[in-house]
């Protein structure tokens, strides 16, 4: 499995909320700040995204708008008095939110979801603050289908919804996060990170070995070598590209793989240290101790701790 459907799987997209807006004629609608992803379908109309430390930009019939965690930030159109509070519309349990009156309107499906904990701090350098997909660019067709599937399926009750809908979460968000050119942050530079390894040709080689095969010995001679670069240059443009050492990032890929076993299954510790490249379990535990803050029977415990303060 290629690095980033492996990032992608270990995220566990989850926890979906759906909504249909629909603004008539002028109106304003502003979003509070938010600790999950949100995404947004641009299906008719147009409307202007404004949010503190980001370029206004323009929302067309087809734009595709992703969001992780982002600050407070709104939706206009034309002129306006004073915004619809989102907070208040956010709990009704109606699918389809109206605001505004007049003869042009603006529809939207917006959505939220989570990450499962165990691996939620994967997502930094993978996506950008804001990702804006105008609908010109060759994913955009692709994501709206994506999205109106997850609209079907999301208003049914059908077997197998809860598996599909988490799949159709990462298939939009590995669709969204391959249009991206680079991933930037909110002064429009360049963040290192995994995509901007994978774009580099000599690097991706590396991190492809390192996800092949996460068990193996690895020496930052032998993953230069891989890249076919000399030892000192490939540590130096790998710390500077990917932001972090590369036995870093083997360790951390290997703690990651670690946490989703530990919270997900009920594979036996030798086995989970083995896979991952430890001899022995005392290895691995001191190892894990360090590097996530606990020991690794202690963070399995969390498996049979319900999850709780879920947004609706």
């Amino acid at each position: 499995m290629e690095p980033l459907t492996q990032l992608i799987t270990l995220l566990r997209p989850e926890a979906l909320g759906l909504k249909h807006f629909e603004g008539g004629g002028d109106w304003a609608l502003r979003f509070p700040a938010d600790s999950h992803v949100v995404f947004g379908l641009f299906i008719s109309g147009t409307c202007r995204f404004e949010a503190k430390g980001f370029p206004s930009a323009l929302m067309e019939a087809g734009d595709f708008l992703l969001m992780p965690a982002p600050p407070a930030w709104m939706l206009t159109k034309g002129e306006t008095g004073t915004p619809v509070e989102f907070d208040a519309l956010r709990h009704s349990s109606d699918s389809l939110v109206s605001f505004g009156c007049g003869v042009e309107t603006t529809r939207i499906i917006g959505g939220h979801f989570s990450f499962a904990t165990a691996n939620a701090d994967l997502l930094n350098g993978l996506m950008s603050p804001v990702i804006h997909i105008g609908h010109a660019n060759t994913s955009a067709s692709t994501l709206r289908g994506i999205v109106e599937l997850i609209d079907r399926e999301a208003s049914c009750s059908r077997p197998g919804r809860t598996f599909i809908l988490s799949r159709l979460l990462e298939i939009m968000l590995v669709e969204a996060l391959r249009s991206q050119s680079a991933v930037l942050d909110g002064e429009g530079t360049t963040k290192p990170g995994l995509l901007a390894g994978l774009a580099d040709e000599q690097l991706a080689i590396a991190l492809r070995e390192v996800h092949a095969d996460s068990g193996r010995q690895w020496t930052v001679a032998l993953l230069a070598a891989s890249a076919g670069m000399s030892r000192s240059a490939f540590a130096d443009r790998f710390t500077r590209v990917v932001g972090t050492t590369p036995i870093d990032y083997v360790l951390n890929w290997r703690m990651a793989l670690a946490k989703d076993a530990l919270r997900f299954t009920n594979r036996p510790l030798v086995e989970i240290a083995t896979a991952i490249g430890y001899g022995s379990t005392s290895a691995f535990s001191t190892a894990f101790s360090r590097i996530v803050g606990c020991s690794p029977a202690r963070y399995a415990e969390r498996r049979r701790t319900p999850a709780g303060g879920r947004r609706p």
